[in-house]
């Protein structure tokens, strides 16, 4: 006799069986990410903020994911060179970048920016902010900005170091010289590192740089302190004024470390870099090591609230490049 209800069950699985197929399909096609070592691109020279703190993060991703996160330096223009090459690399979660300020500044002071900021890098992360601060060599006879700026306007001109042409530590030293009438004058390097080292020489008496770089020196009286170009002084330096508590009343400028992934990444990639990320820069472990580094951790965002982030910051740095009309020359 011919069984309708095995008929109705066979024909449920017929129906069944291209949903199947799909969804079977869609499971073997998630990335099983990371089945292999990943490269970070840190767009800065070795000894720098940014590789400080990239490879803090490095080591805690490595055990958190049971595979190698290997750290590629690929410095030069402010950070462009590292950030150009990751933009046109493989969008498969196996190149990220760490950068800084710089990312969001270039598009308004370089006339060639071979990426755009917002299409063709994903924000995955915010990862830490630092104070800039104006630091002298310790034979500049001047411990308060009003004793800096008398002393800077007594000479025919004051050079001052910078990571670099374009960053936000050349932006605070352009921005203090135009409100400030002293005669400031930028002297970019490759990095961080060298610029500082050059200071402490004496090779040049005054820098713009972030805290994380100068904290040792700092703390060894191989520099001196002036202000930090924040509009709050920070935690990890009280006793620092701010260029705003001497009048200066526009000073807001500080140095923050981003993690990006070229467009196309997929979607669970990016999740889960962000999750984990989220986790590892909230450790108490990590906010400790930030500490001695003389940094701290953003506030955690998800992707949709780290976009938002990097869209604000660049409308920020748009009016302060207009205001202080820099322009870089590739």
């Amino acid at each position: 006799m011919f069984n309708f209800s095995s008929q109705r069950r066979a024909c449920a699985a017929l129906c069944l069986l291209p949903s199947l197929l799909i969804a079977g399909a869609a499971f073997a096609q998630s990335p099983a990410w990371p089945t292999k070592p990943v490269t970070i691109v840190v767009a800065y020279p070795p000894g720098g903020m940014t590789d400080i703190v990239t490879r803090l993060l490095a080591k805690e991703l490595t055990a958190t994911f049971n595979q190698p996160f290997i750290i590629d330096n690929k410095a030069g223009a402010a950070g462009q060179v590292g950030t150009e090459y990751v933009a046109h690399r493989p969008a498969d979660g196996y190149t990220l970048l760490v950068t800084a300020t710089g990312y969001v500044i270039a598009p308004f002071t370089r006339p060639k920016v071979n990426y755009d900021p917002l299409k063709d890098l994903i924000p995955l992360a915010a990862l830490v902010q630092t104070p800039n601060m104006i630091v002298v060599n310790p034979s500049v006879k001047a411990n308060t900005v009003p004793e800096f700026l008398a002393w800077a306007r007594k000479e025919p001109s004051v050079p001052y170091a910078t990571s670099g042409a374009g960053g936000s530590t050349h932006l605070a030293g352009e921005l203090l010289r135009k409100v400030s009438g002293a005669p400031f004058t930028h002297v970019p390097y490759r990095g961080a590192a060298p610029a500082v080292a050059d200071t402490v020489s004496g090779q040049v008496q005054v820098a713009v740089q972030d805290s994380v770089t100068i904290a040792t020196f700092l703390n060894a009286g191989k520099l001196k302190p002036i202000a930090v170009t924040s509009a709050q002084r920070s935690p990890l330096f009280p006793n620092v004024p701010t260029l705003k508590e001497s009048g200066f009343a526009d000073f807001d400028v500080y140095t923050w470390l981003g993690l990006f992934a070229p467009a196309g990444t997929p979607s669970e990639v990016l999740q889960k870099i962000n999750a984990a990320t989220t986790k590892i820069m909230q450790s108490p472990e990590m906010i400790e090591s930030l500490k001695k580094q003389s940094s701290e951790p953003m506030a955690p965002r998800d992707l949709g609230q780290t976009r938002k982030f990097v869209e604000g910051e660049l409308t920020k740095w748009r009016d302060l490049v207009r205001t202080t009309g820099v322009k870089v020359e590739d």
